[in-house]
């Protein structure tokens, strides 16, 4: 056998889980997928539009006094045009999670605009108590870069140095975000 712990006591209480014959019926069938949530929502903000951004121009304005070499590569001279505004929702991971499972979570909704995310980045500029964390935890944002990939691009706010930090990378990455850190993504 394969699995020497097995009792019939365990596959009865799975066989219940799954909601008796049927549910284990519909499982099987693919038609009932076990789901395990661990995004927490916990506000949404209003965030306007722009007709025309480019991040280089909101540096000093979103007081990002650091980036790494990805966001500096993939982000800095990327250009948005006719931006919608929207309803970002803040999400809080309620376990260490990889971001292919945080966008499988997320769904359609996941990715949000580089303008929008500089807004909310402007509005906590000076580590003013906001939506955003500003305790050194991450808020991570999924954006296309300006090839068209989806990459994770995350801020920390250094209470030392008084300034944003933000890093972009691939989605692929083995590096897990930690229970605690935020998580943006699109309303609808």
């Amino acid at each position: 056998m394969k699995y020497s712990d097995i009792t019939l006591g365990r596959i009865e209480a799975v066989w219940n889980k799954l909601g008796g014959e049927e549910g284990v019926d519909r499982f099987l069938r693919g038609e009932f997928v076990l789901e395990n949530k661990f995004l927490k929502r916990i506000a949404r903000v209003a965030v306007g539009g722009a007709k025309w951004f480019v991040p280089k121009d909101h540096i000093q304005s979103a007081n990002i006094g650091r980036m790494d070499d990805g966001f500096r590569m993939f982000f800095l001279d990327k250009v948005e045009e006719n931006v919608n505004g929207t309803i970002i929702v803040v999400h809080q991971l309620e376990k260490d999670s990889l971001d292919v499972s945080i966008l499988a979570e997320l769904g359609d909704h996941a990715q949000i605009s580089l303008a929008h995310f500089f807004e909310l980045l402007e509005k906590q500029s000076k580590g003013e108590s906001g939506q955003l964390l500003t305790n050194g935890y991450a808020m991570i944002a999924y954006i296309i870069d300006k090839d068209g990939n989806t990459r994770a691009v995350n801020a920390i706010w250094s209470d030392a140095r008084r300034y944003w930090v933000v890093y972009a990378n691939l989605v692929e990455s083995p590096s897990r975000w930690h229970e605690g850190h935020q998580v943006l993504s699109r309303d609808s």
